[in-house]
């Protein structure tokens, strides 16, 4: 019983030590001390105004200053507040600026000092506005750091929760539209071409695969009929359009770059020196080699098409299977010509390509202004006129001409049959129209009917320097090019 007193009067011992050591501290507090707390107190549990009456007593001057600025500021900007929410601003971006401005002060006040929950709600449901308009806006950052800033000074609510799940899906959804976007650009520069398109067909696939998870996770936070999720899968699906209208176009680009490679091909000229210095055997060969790369092209078009069948232009397909029958015609033509001409020898220097015609257009003409990809010689003529000869595919009755273009002002002459290097020409007509003569352009207008034996042969004289070079070239009709 004794122990159980003894114990009882410690602990009322130690209680009163306890009492007067608090005692003792808060008498140590200065006099502004205690008229802080008490204004903070007042601001906190009544309101800003009531702080007023102890901050007024505070004996440092400054320090009065800054907290009375803070009711006077708080005041102002609260004031501000209730006439936005009792007339809004009519444009977006004067709300916008309105809240960034009142957001600022309140946010600058020290957080000893809580907003009241009346403005705190208020300014909520602003923040929650002007998020909700930054997202229909697409500026999902903006948005997420404006809600995430009022959600911490005005505290959450279910629309500003609600708005938060949303920028996090539309953020998520950023993020992966980004490397959409990286992925894109480093298909763009890639060299190889099915690297490229296989490039393309996993970018689809992605799309379609976020733009999925998207709706699933929209839908599965009740959000699928929100503005800004409607907007974003809209973009998804125009993106994954988009994507795969630039991979189609690449195919098609593929596909008509078989039909210009072709028609190159047949068109192909020697390098360096060997125009016009090929021996009948080089001739055979080299055109053997245009022959044998016309046919390399032309079966990797079908390997083209059979991979990729869903893009194949039908129209632009009948056309290369026409070509390559045309190219391969006239090739045996010109190998035919090269092997039984007995007089092939004398015929001078041979043009390359030995054959051109509007068969073989080059790029960019229009119905009834085309011209042939031309055909190229070039030499060095010290005393004695060059000869030269080629041959031309103009159809019967069709009005084509016949155009020699030198890169100088030398004369030449172009005549229907073999000069035998010049010494047949005294009995033979020079077909050049001359009056219809462009520049350093001859022109034999009609020279399907001027050609016979489609076959054309050109002297080349001498000019100011020793050098030339010229082209010869089928047009549909020089006169009304150069009208």
């Amino acid at each position: 019983m004794n122990k159980t007193i003894q114990k009882t009067m410690l602990s009322l011992l130690m209680l009163l030590f306890m009492a007067s050591c608090v005692a003792t501290d808060t008498t140590k507090k200065s006099d502004d001390e205690l008229m802080m707390e008490k204004g903070i107190s007042a601001w906190n549990r009544q309101n800003p105004e009531a702080a007023r009456h102890y901050w007024s007593n505070l004996k440092n001057k400054n320090q009065q200053k800054v907290y009375i600025g803070y009711i006077d500021q708080y005041g102002k900007t609260t004031k501000e507040l209730d006439d936005i929410v009792s007339a809004p601003p009519a444009k977006e971006s004067q709300y916008l600026t309105a809240y960034n401005e009142m957001h600022k002060t309140y946010t600058s006040l020290p957080e000893t000092l809580r907003i009241p929950k009346k403005t705190a709600r208020k300014m909520s449901i602003i923040a929650s506005g002007r998020a909700r308009a930054l997202l229909d806006e697409n500026k999902i950052t903006m948005a997420r750091d404006l809600i995430t800033s009022a959600t911490q000074t005005y505290g959450s609510s279910n629309k500003t929760a609600r708005l938060l799940t949303e920028v996090e899906i539309l953020m998520n959804n950023q993020e992966k539209e980004e490397d959409i976007n990286s992925r894109l650009q480093k298909i763009r520069s890639t060299e190889d071409f099915f690297k490229k398109i296989d490039g393309y067909e996993g970018v689809i696939v992605l799309i379609q695969e976020n733009a999925a998870e998207f709706k699933k996770d929209a839908t599965a936070k009740g959000l699928q009929n929100s503005p800004s999720i409607i907007a974003a899968e809209s973009r998804l699906t125009k993106k994954n359009q988009k994507v795969r209208l630039e991979m189609e176009r690449k195919l098609r680009e593929r596909q008509y770059s078989f039909k210009d490679r072709i028609g190159e091909e047949f068109a192909r000229v020697p390098e360096g020196s060997k125009l016009g210095s090929m021996s009948i055997k080089e001739i055979l060969a080299f055109q053997k080699e245009i022959k044998a790369n016309v046919d390399v092209a032309y079966k990797e078009m079908e390997e083209f098409n059979r991979r990729y069948p869903s893009v194949i232009d039908r129209k632009m397909l009948r056309q290369v299977e026409k070509q390559k029958k045309d190219l391969d015609a006239r090739i045996a033509q010109v190998i035919a010509e090269i092997r039984t001409a007995k007089e092939i020898a004398s015929r001078g220097k041979t043009v390359m390509p030995i054959m051109i015609g509007l068969f073989n257009p080059e790029k960019g003409g229009k119905k009834g202004d085309k011209k042939s990809r031309p055909a190229h010689l070039r030499g060095s003529i010290k005393n004695t006129p060059h000869y030269w000869w080629g041959m031309v595919s103009i159809p019967k009755k069709i009005l084509n001409d016949l155009v020699i273009t030198m890169k100088d002002d030398r004369p030449i002459r172009v005549f229907a049959k073999n000069t035998k290097s010049g010494k047949l020409i005294k009995n033979l007509d020079d077909l050049v129209n001359r009056s219809y003569k462009i520049g350093n352009s001859w022109p034999v207008l009609n020279a399907g009917k001027q050609l016979p034996s489609h076959k054309y042969f050109i002297e080349v004289q001498k000019g100011k320097q020793s050098k030339y070079e010229g082209e010869a070239v089928i047009y549909s009709s020089f006169i009304m090019r150069t009208r």
